[in-house]
């Protein structure tokens, strides 16, 4: 199902603002059956909560200069440390093993971070290197060997600067998958300063800090089941509850979280908020989070082929054009929110909170809407809510039933 809601995602984004379908023959399948699909939709007062961001959707203002000018990317790395020369091997399952590993994670960050300079022993050549590699034949033991060293080299060259840093230990590293914990870990130790941890996340399955504040903040791939447990020792992923075969797709939200919610530029003096704007043609969310299909959410409708249709078309056009319009704000309340404590138990964080007192006591005297109004937007304030939580109907309901 969840590829299938992928597949539905990737789709959505790109029919919103296009005008012709890509494939015709799906275009009239969908036609002939478009009388069946009823499609409606609610625009949102928190638009923020529906943010959906990536680094090549927008234009960076102030980009990261970086530290390391040699060329040397992922799939070479690969190549090289597996020996896999040529194989499609290599842009698949390697791929994605190395991305989810502590390793990946940890070459990624490093990239992500941009400013240190690679840890390069002083006496190797790196230029005289790649040459004796071109040199052998592709198979030849002596180019296995020297790719293998080179592949170390590199890795080896990322991973100092973060040991220096402080943000990885050595006795943390081994080629095993980048758990919640491990990134969880890492990333605090990296912005604990910029981002304290406020407290009150009660995880049944980890004390913690760095794993509650991971699931205070909102990072992509720590979702807390409805038991309260976020399994520290699963990989990432979007969905609660445990993994034993991880994918690359959470990972790749956490860094885009990272870099663009987070103040994820590194500076001399510290960590700061890249400044962007929204590429043209790009909508800053999924359609489907708020699109439904016959009255079932879009995001739960298997037949993809519904995104092909002039009715889905359309809505998604509208709430494109919504949802742009207020971008800037958007980004800037997601930013804040990522900020604030989180809503964990609702009599403990609310009813019996002092800061709230006083609003709640006048509420319930008359139970005004004025009132109701006035405490939702106190908590929105001061919580960064769910959506389910984000509303002053749920509020309502809470401040009359939870005591």
């Amino acid at each position: 199902m969840k590829g299938k809601q992928m597949v539905v995602s990737l789709l959505a984004c790109t029919v919103c603002l296009s005008a012709v379908p890509a494939e015709a023959p799906a275009w009239l399948v969908a036609e002939a059956a478009a009388s069946s699909y009823r499609i409606t939709y609610k625009l949102p007062p928190n638009p923020e909560k529906y943010l959906f961001l990536n680094v090549q959707m927008v234009h960076i203002d102030n980009p990261q200069e970086l530290a390391t000018q040699r060329l040397y990317p992922v799939k070479q790395y690969l190549i090289d440390s597996t020996g896999n020369v040529g194989h499609y091997k290599t842009e698949f399952d390697d791929n994605r093993k190395f991305v989810t590993s502590k390793k990946g994670f940890l070459w990624n960050l490093y990239h992500m971070i941009g400013i240190f300079p690679p840890a390069y022993p002083a006496n190797v050549n790196l230029a005289e290197l790649d040459q004796q590699i071109e040199a052998q034949p592709v198979f030849s033991e002596e180019a296995l060997r020297l790719r293998k060293w080179r592949a170390e080299l590199e890795w080896n060259a990322r991973l100092q600067p973060l040991l220096d840093a402080g943000y990885v230990k050595p006795e943390e590293i081994d080629d095993g998958v980048a758990t919640r914990e491990f990134v969880a870990t890492v990333l605090y130790r990296a912005f604990h300063e910029v981002r304290s941890y406020h407290g009150g996340i009660d995880l049944k399955d980890s004390e913690k800090e760095a794993v509650r504040w991971a699931v205070e903040v909102g990072l992509p791939g720590f979702v807390v089941d409805r038991q309260g447990y976020v399994y520290p020792e699963s990989p990432l992923d979007m969905e609660p509850g445990p993994i034993t075969f991880p994918q690359e797709y959470a990972y790749d939200r956490l860094f885009q979280f990272v870099q663009l919610i987070l103040p994820g530029k590194k500076t001399a003096t510290g960590w700061e908020y890249y400044q962007v704007k929204l590429l043209p043609g790009m909508v800053p969310m999924q359609p489907r989070e708020i699109l439904v299909v016959n009255g079932t959410p879009a995001n739960e409708v298997a037949d993809s082929s519904v995104v092909y249709t002039k009715e889905y078309q359309y809505a998604s056009q509208k709430i494109g054009q919504y949802f742009i319009a207020r971008f800037p704000h958007m980004l800037d309340q997601a930013r804040k929110d990522a900020r604030k404590p989180r809503v964990w138990d609702w009599s403990r964080d609310l009813i019996h909170h002092p800061k709230f007192a006083k609003q709640i006591a006048a509420y319930r005297k008359n139970k005004s809407t004025l009132h109701l109004n006035a405490i939702y937007q106190a908590v929105r304030a001061h919580y960064n809510l769910s959506i389910r939580q984000d509303s002053a109907a749920n509020l309502k309901s809470v401040l009359d039933n939870v005591k």
